[in-house]
């Protein structure tokens, strides 16, 4: 997959324009003279900003290792809740076709509103009773199901235990759904990004074409890196989202 199918289009043009302007202020500042103040403290200037870009790749790097944690635990409690009620419907062949229907038609239906419904929640941080009445309509038909042979019941008793395995992974999916990258460390990595360019803009390169260089493509990777963040952030939202062909196969390919 290109760049151009990852990165949205609007993006794209915010990065190029943020490279551009900060390119133009960088040029303005030099020809204006401005530079030739800061030229006998290039020194000082290099070590802050070698202090500024360690502490911003430490915390950015700490940021993303959480966010990524958080983004890999939904998707694998989002398997592991579908994969639960793929195993109701296999073992509840073992039933007779009456007791099945409800079970099979509960998930059915619980996976086609979890798709269509509670994705578009979610990514706003919220959830919908719905939902939540669909799946206790789940429990309840297979709590209600009576087998009439031994075999019945193991496979009864076996449904029991995997619904409750289902409830406790869809209980953490939602808790994992709701968390969103602390506001105060947001603010930190994009004000430290921020001081990383600024100080940049009065670093007095020997080299006009150097300077820009450096100024655009620092400006376009700590753009990018930002939206590597936030785009991540949110499992639901934007360009990197979990899958939901898990819950789309109970639908479509399991009866």
């Amino acid at each position: 997959m290109s760049m151009m199918e990852v990165v949205p289009t609007a993006t794209r043009s915010r990065g190029a324009g943020l490279m551009v302007v900060a390119a133009v202020i960088y040029l303005a500042l030099r020809l204006a003279g401005f530079h030739s103040l800061f030229r006998d403290d290039a020194e000082g200037l290099g070590v802050l900003l070698q202090i500024i870009g360690t502490l911003y790749s430490v915390v950015y790097a700490f940021a993303i290792f959480v966010i990524w944690g958080q983004f890999a635990a939904v998707e694998n409690e989002i398997l592991k809740e579908s994969g639960a009620l793929k195993d109701l419907i296999l073992f509840s062949k073992g039933l007779k076709e009456t007791i099945r229907e409800p079970i099979v038609h509960a998930i059915r239906g619980y996976a086609r509103t979890v798709t269509e419904m509670e994705w578009a929640a979610l990514s706003r941080g919220k959830e919908i009773d719905r939902t939540d009445k669909l799946f206790s309509a789940i429990i309840s038909s297979v709590t209600a199901a009576k087998p009439e042979d031994e075999l019945g019941r193991r496979a009864h008793d076996h449904m029991l235990e995997i619904a409750g395995q289902a409830s406790a992974h869809r209980d953490e999916r939602l808790a994992l759904s709701r968390k969103r990258i602390p506001r105060t460390l947001l603010v930190f990595v994009t004000l430290t990004a921020t001081a990383i360019v600024f100080l940049l803009l009065f670093f007095p390169f020997h080299n006009l074409a150097l300077g820009l260089i450096a100024i655009g493509l620092t400006t376009m990777l700590l753009f990018f890196a930002h939206f590597v963040l936030t785009d991540l952030d949110n499992p639901f939202e934007g360009t990197w989202n979990v899958d939901a062909g898990a819950f789309d196969d109970l639908v479509t390919k399991y009866r």
